[in-house]
Protein backbone atom coordinates (compact mmCIF):
# COMPACT_ATOMS: atom_id res chain seq x y z
CA UNK A 1 0.00 0.00 0.00
CA UNK A 2 2.38 2.22 0.92
CA UNK A 3 4.85 1.45 -2.42
CA UNK A 4 1.27 2.33 -4.28
CA UNK A 5 1.05 5.28 -2.47
CA UNK A 6 4.30 6.82 -3.16
CA UNK A 7 4.00 5.88 -7.26
CA UNK A 8 0.86 8.02 -7.68
CA UNK A 9 1.93 10.46 -5.47
CA UNK A 10 5.51 10.74 -7.33
CA UNK A 11 5.50 13.84 -9.75
CA UNK A 12 4.65 12.80 -13.74
CA UNK A 13 7.72 14.00 -15.75
CA UNK A 14 7.03 14.06 -19.50
CA UNK A 15 10.01 16.15 -20.80
CA UNK A 16 13.76 15.29 -21.12
CA UNK A 17 16.89 17.90 -22.32
CA UNK A 18 20.04 16.07 -23.15
CA UNK A 19 22.54 18.98 -23.40
CA UNK A 20 26.00 18.68 -25.13
CA UNK A 21 28.17 18.73 -22.04
CA UNK A 22 26.18 14.99 -21.05
CA UNK A 23 23.98 16.70 -18.39
CA UNK A 24 20.25 15.67 -18.14
CA UNK A 25 17.48 18.26 -16.68
CA UNK A 26 13.80 16.48 -16.89
CA UNK A 27 10.70 18.19 -16.16
CA UNK A 28 7.92 20.17 -18.24
CA UNK A 29 8.99 22.27 -20.94
CA UNK A 30 7.47 25.44 -20.91
CA UNK A 31 8.80 27.53 -23.80
CA UNK A 32 10.96 26.52 -26.60
CA UNK A 33 11.88 30.01 -28.73
CA UNK A 34 13.88 31.90 -31.47
CA UNK A 35 16.89 31.96 -28.57
CA UNK A 36 15.90 29.48 -25.70
CA UNK A 37 14.22 26.61 -24.21
CA UNK A 38 12.56 26.96 -20.76
CA UNK A 39 12.02 23.46 -18.68
CA UNK A 40 10.81 23.78 -14.98
CA UNK A 41 11.94 20.79 -12.93
CA UNK A 42 9.94 19.43 -10.27
CA UNK A 43 12.84 20.57 -7.80
CA UNK A 44 13.84 24.06 -8.46
CA UNK A 45 12.20 27.33 -10.74
CA UNK A 46 12.90 27.30 -14.04
CA UNK A 47 15.74 27.28 -16.58
CA UNK A 48 16.32 28.52 -18.86
CA UNK A 49 19.09 26.88 -21.59
CA UNK A 50 20.43 28.57 -24.86
CA UNK A 51 19.55 26.69 -27.75
CA UNK A 52 23.50 26.13 -28.87
CA UNK A 53 23.54 24.13 -25.62
CA UNK A 54 20.99 21.13 -26.41
CA UNK A 55 21.68 18.14 -27.86
CA UNK A 56 18.36 16.43 -28.25
CA UNK A 57 15.38 16.23 -26.01
CA UNK A 58 12.28 14.44 -25.99
CA UNK A 59 8.40 15.08 -24.41
CA UNK A 60 5.84 12.39 -24.76
CA UNK A 61 2.61 14.29 -24.51
CA UNK A 62 1.49 15.84 -28.00
CA UNK A 63 2.13 19.69 -27.75
CA UNK A 64 1.86 22.29 -30.43
CA UNK A 65 5.03 22.30 -31.87
CA UNK A 66 5.93 25.07 -34.95
CA UNK A 67 7.82 22.65 -37.45
CA UNK A 68 9.62 24.48 -40.04
CA UNK A 69 6.75 27.06 -39.92
CA UNK A 70 3.79 24.61 -39.85
CA UNK A 71 2.03 23.88 -36.92
CA UNK A 72 1.48 20.23 -35.49
CA UNK A 73 0.33 18.52 -32.46
CA UNK A 74 3.51 15.94 -32.14
CA UNK A 75 5.43 13.85 -29.30
CA UNK A 76 9.08 14.46 -30.04
CA UNK A 77 11.36 11.70 -29.17
CA UNK A 78 15.44 12.02 -28.25
CA UNK A 79 17.97 11.38 -31.15
CA UNK A 80 21.22 10.14 -31.27
CA UNK A 81 22.53 12.67 -33.81
CA UNK A 82 23.80 15.92 -32.40
CA UNK A 83 21.69 19.04 -32.89
CA UNK A 84 18.24 16.26 -33.94
CA UNK A 85 15.18 15.19 -32.49
CA UNK A 86 12.91 12.46 -33.85
CA UNK A 87 9.31 13.52 -35.00
CA UNK A 88 7.40 10.56 -36.12
CA UNK A 89 10.07 8.60 -36.59
CA UNK A 90 11.67 10.96 -39.06
CA UNK A 91 14.94 12.58 -37.78
CA UNK A 92 14.35 16.40 -37.57
CA UNK A 93 16.71 19.37 -36.83
CA UNK A 94 16.16 21.42 -33.52
CA UNK A 95 17.08 24.65 -35.51
CA UNK A 96 13.41 24.12 -37.42
CA UNK A 97 11.10 23.22 -34.01
CA UNK A 98 9.88 26.44 -31.90
CA UNK A 99 7.21 25.27 -29.29
CA UNK A 100 4.43 27.49 -30.81
CA UNK A 101 1.66 29.58 -28.30
CA UNK A 102 -0.30 29.69 -31.76
CA UNK A 103 -3.29 28.68 -32.66
CA UNK A 104 -3.37 28.37 -36.56
CA UNK A 105 -0.32 29.08 -39.26
CA UNK A 106 -2.66 32.33 -40.45
CA UNK A 107 -2.43 33.84 -36.76
CA UNK A 108 -0.72 37.29 -36.62
CA UNK A 109 2.10 38.00 -34.74
CA UNK A 110 3.24 41.75 -34.50
CA UNK A 111 6.44 43.57 -33.45
CA UNK A 112 7.99 46.60 -33.90
CA UNK A 113 10.14 49.84 -32.55
CA UNK A 114 10.13 53.80 -32.54
CA UNK A 115 13.73 55.28 -32.26
CA UNK A 116 14.97 59.09 -32.13
CA UNK A 117 18.63 59.82 -33.03
CA UNK A 118 21.00 62.54 -33.21
CA UNK A 119 24.03 62.24 -35.82
CA UNK A 120 27.83 63.19 -35.51
CA UNK A 121 28.48 63.72 -39.53
CA UNK A 122 32.37 62.96 -40.56
CA UNK A 123 32.90 66.37 -42.05
CA UNK A 124 34.37 69.55 -40.98
CA UNK A 125 31.23 71.81 -41.12
CA UNK A 126 28.72 72.47 -38.24
CA UNK A 127 26.44 69.48 -39.22
CA UNK A 128 23.64 68.72 -37.06
CA UNK A 129 20.86 65.77 -38.27
CA UNK A 130 17.55 65.01 -36.23
CA UNK A 131 16.60 61.00 -36.95
CA UNK A 132 12.91 59.68 -36.08
CA UNK A 133 11.90 56.06 -37.33
CA UNK A 134 9.96 53.33 -37.09
CA UNK A 135 9.91 49.81 -38.04
CA UNK A 136 6.54 47.48 -37.34
CA UNK A 137 6.52 43.71 -38.20
CA UNK A 138 3.47 41.72 -38.63
CA UNK A 139 3.85 38.26 -39.67
CA UNK A 140 2.68 34.73 -39.34
CA UNK A 141 4.50 31.52 -40.28
CA UNK A 142 4.89 31.92 -43.94
CA UNK A 143 3.50 35.50 -44.35
CA UNK A 144 5.94 38.82 -43.17
CA UNK A 145 4.81 42.39 -43.62
CA UNK A 146 7.49 45.10 -42.80
CA UNK A 147 7.14 48.80 -42.51
CA UNK A 148 9.70 51.55 -42.00
CA UNK A 149 9.34 55.12 -42.07
CA UNK A 150 12.18 57.88 -41.26
CA UNK A 151 12.32 61.36 -41.08
CA UNK A 152 15.88 63.40 -41.55
CA UNK A 153 16.14 67.07 -40.76
CA UNK A 154 19.97 68.26 -41.01
CA UNK A 155 21.08 71.55 -40.83
CA UNK A 156 24.57 72.96 -42.06
CA UNK A 157 25.78 76.31 -40.52
CA UNK A 158 22.54 77.03 -39.74
CA UNK A 159 21.09 76.10 -43.14
CA UNK A 160 18.72 73.79 -43.77
CA UNK A 161 20.36 70.82 -45.92
CA UNK A 162 17.94 67.90 -45.62
CA UNK A 163 14.25 67.85 -44.82
CA UNK A 164 13.48 64.60 -46.30
CA UNK A 165 10.56 61.43 -45.48
CA UNK A 166 11.32 57.56 -46.39
CA UNK A 167 8.86 54.85 -46.20
CA UNK A 168 10.07 51.35 -46.89
CA UNK A 169 7.38 48.46 -47.16
CA UNK A 170 8.32 44.66 -47.92
CA UNK A 171 6.24 41.37 -48.11
CA UNK A 172 8.13 38.13 -48.03
CA UNK A 173 6.56 35.17 -48.74
CA UNK A 174 8.19 32.14 -46.91
CA UNK A 175 8.24 29.68 -49.31
CA UNK A 176 10.11 26.61 -47.60
CA UNK A 177 12.85 26.43 -44.68
CA UNK A 178 15.52 28.47 -46.75
CA UNK A 179 13.19 30.20 -50.06
CA UNK A 180 11.40 33.38 -49.67
CA UNK A 181 9.72 35.45 -52.29
CA UNK A 182 10.07 39.71 -51.70
CA UNK A 183 8.60 42.60 -53.20
CA UNK A 184 9.38 45.61 -52.02
CA UNK A 185 8.36 49.65 -52.11
CA UNK A 186 10.54 52.40 -51.53
CA UNK A 187 9.47 55.96 -51.58
CA UNK A 188 11.57 59.25 -50.36
CA UNK A 189 10.42 62.65 -50.40
CA UNK A 190 12.68 65.54 -50.53
CA UNK A 191 10.69 68.62 -48.90
CA UNK A 192 13.23 71.58 -49.19
CA UNK A 193 12.34 74.82 -51.38
CA UNK A 194 12.73 72.46 -54.80
CA UNK A 195 10.72 69.23 -53.80
CA UNK A 196 12.14 66.14 -55.28
CA UNK A 197 10.84 62.25 -55.01
CA UNK A 198 12.44 59.30 -55.65
CA UNK A 199 10.45 56.06 -55.49
CA UNK A 200 11.10 52.19 -56.73
CA UNK A 201 9.06 48.74 -56.97
CA UNK A 202 11.25 45.58 -56.67
CA UNK A 203 10.43 41.88 -56.90
CA UNK A 204 12.75 39.04 -56.48
CA UNK A 205 13.98 35.59 -54.54
CA UNK A 206 15.57 35.16 -51.82
CA UNK A 207 17.52 32.62 -49.45
CA UNK A 208 18.09 32.57 -46.04
CA UNK A 209 21.16 30.97 -44.99
CA UNK A 210 20.91 30.35 -41.24
CA UNK A 211 18.34 31.93 -38.57
CA UNK A 212 14.75 31.49 -37.11
CA UNK A 213 12.36 34.08 -35.92
CA UNK A 214 14.52 37.34 -34.57
CA UNK A 215 17.64 35.37 -35.87
CA UNK A 216 18.80 35.58 -39.64
CA UNK A 217 21.38 35.65 -42.40
CA UNK A 218 19.07 36.70 -45.61
CA UNK A 219 19.93 36.94 -49.22
CA UNK A 220 17.71 38.71 -51.47
CA UNK A 221 18.58 39.62 -55.83
CA UNK A 222 15.65 41.51 -57.03
CA UNK A 223 14.85 43.50 -60.41
CA UNK A 224 13.60 47.22 -59.12
CA UNK A 225 12.53 50.49 -61.25
CA UNK A 226 13.01 53.70 -60.26
CA UNK A 227 10.95 56.97 -60.60
CA UNK A 228 12.81 60.19 -59.95
CA UNK A 229 10.73 63.00 -60.37
CA UNK A 230 11.12 66.82 -59.82
CA UNK A 231 9.00 70.28 -60.96
CA UNK A 232 11.28 70.22 -64.06
CA UNK A 233 11.38 66.26 -65.19
CA UNK A 234 10.32 62.83 -64.61
CA UNK A 235 13.34 59.90 -64.57
CA UNK A 236 12.70 56.46 -64.90
CA UNK A 237 15.43 53.47 -65.02
CA UNK A 238 15.62 49.94 -64.29
CA UNK A 239 18.17 47.56 -62.07
CA UNK A 240 19.29 44.88 -60.61
CA UNK A 241 20.10 44.45 -56.96
CA UNK A 242 21.42 42.45 -54.11
CA UNK A 243 20.60 42.60 -50.69
CA UNK A 244 22.08 41.15 -47.88
CA UNK A 245 19.74 41.54 -44.18
CA UNK A 246 21.63 40.30 -41.25
CA UNK A 247 20.11 40.18 -37.63
CA UNK A 248 21.57 38.38 -34.44
CA UNK A 249 20.97 38.33 -30.75
CA UNK A 250 23.35 38.11 -28.23
CA UNK A 251 23.96 37.45 -24.43
CA UNK A 252 20.26 36.57 -23.78
CA UNK A 253 18.66 39.31 -26.29
CA UNK A 254 20.38 41.93 -24.30
CA UNK A 255 22.51 42.92 -26.99
CA UNK A 256 21.48 43.13 -30.87
CA UNK A 257 23.89 43.13 -34.31
CA UNK A 258 22.29 43.76 -37.29
CA UNK A 259 23.28 44.70 -40.83
CA UNK A 260 21.24 45.76 -44.07
CA UNK A 261 23.42 46.20 -47.36
CA UNK A 262 22.23 46.80 -50.96
CA UNK A 263 23.49 47.49 -53.83
CA UNK A 264 21.78 47.80 -57.56
CA UNK A 265 23.22 47.90 -61.13
CA UNK A 266 21.33 50.40 -63.23
CA UNK A 267 20.97 49.51 -66.88
CA UNK A 268 22.69 53.08 -67.83
CA UNK A 269 26.04 53.46 -68.51
CA UNK A 270 26.03 56.95 -66.91
CA UNK A 271 25.77 54.96 -63.35
CA UNK A 272 28.13 52.06 -62.64
CA UNK A 273 26.39 51.21 -59.30
CA UNK A 274 24.15 52.79 -56.12
CA UNK A 275 25.32 51.18 -52.81
CA UNK A 276 23.14 51.84 -49.33
CA UNK A 277 24.45 49.81 -46.28
CA UNK A 278 23.68 50.56 -42.57
CA UNK A 279 25.76 48.17 -39.35
CA UNK A 280 24.32 48.87 -36.33
CA UNK A 281 24.26 48.01 -32.61
CA UNK A 282 20.96 47.80 -29.89
CA UNK A 283 21.44 47.61 -26.15
CA UNK A 284 18.31 47.21 -23.95
CA UNK A 285 18.52 49.20 -20.90
CA UNK A 286 14.94 47.52 -19.86
CA UNK A 287 12.64 45.08 -21.93
CA UNK A 288 11.60 48.01 -24.20
CA UNK A 289 14.05 50.45 -24.05
CA UNK A 290 17.65 50.54 -26.10
CA UNK A 291 20.17 52.24 -26.74
CA UNK A 292 21.20 52.76 -30.49
CA UNK A 293 24.45 53.33 -32.62
CA UNK A 294 24.08 52.97 -36.58
CA UNK A 295 26.63 53.57 -39.35
CA UNK A 296 25.56 54.95 -42.60
CA UNK A 297 27.08 54.46 -45.97
CA UNK A 298 25.85 56.07 -49.04
CA UNK A 299 27.59 55.42 -52.67
CA UNK A 300 27.07 56.42 -56.13
CA UNK A 301 29.80 55.54 -58.76
CA UNK A 302 29.30 56.93 -61.69
CA UNK A 303 31.45 57.75 -64.75
CA UNK A 304 31.59 61.57 -64.00
CA UNK A 305 32.27 61.32 -59.92
CA UNK A 306 32.24 58.99 -57.05
CA UNK A 307 29.89 60.68 -54.31
CA UNK A 308 29.51 58.96 -50.66
CA UNK A 309 27.90 60.19 -47.57
CA UNK A 310 28.88 59.09 -44.34
CA UNK A 311 26.68 59.07 -40.60
CA UNK A 312 27.00 58.23 -37.46
CA UNK A 313 23.57 57.51 -35.24
CA UNK A 314 23.34 57.80 -31.54
CA UNK A 315 19.86 56.66 -30.61
CA UNK A 316 17.09 55.98 -27.80
CA UNK A 317 14.39 53.80 -28.78
CA UNK A 318 11.28 51.89 -27.19
CA UNK A 319 10.04 48.45 -28.27
CA UNK A 320 6.97 47.34 -28.53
Amino acid sequence: MATFLAIISWPSVADTVLLKNGDKITGEIKKFDEEHLVIKPSYSPKISIERSAIKSFETDQKQHWSINRTLKDVSIQSSELDGFVLVNNQQTPISELVFSDRKSDSEWRYSGSVEAAIDVTSNTKNTQKLHAKSDITAETLQWRHNLKSEVRYETEEKTTKRNTLEAHYSLDYLISEHWLLRQEDYFQEDRRDFPISNYYAALGPGYRFWGIGRDKLDFVVTYNHFWLETQIFTYQLNAWAATLNYKQYWFDGVLETYADLQIAFPDTPTIDYISDATLGLKYLLTQQIYLSFKYDINQTKSAAQHSRDISYNLGLGVNF
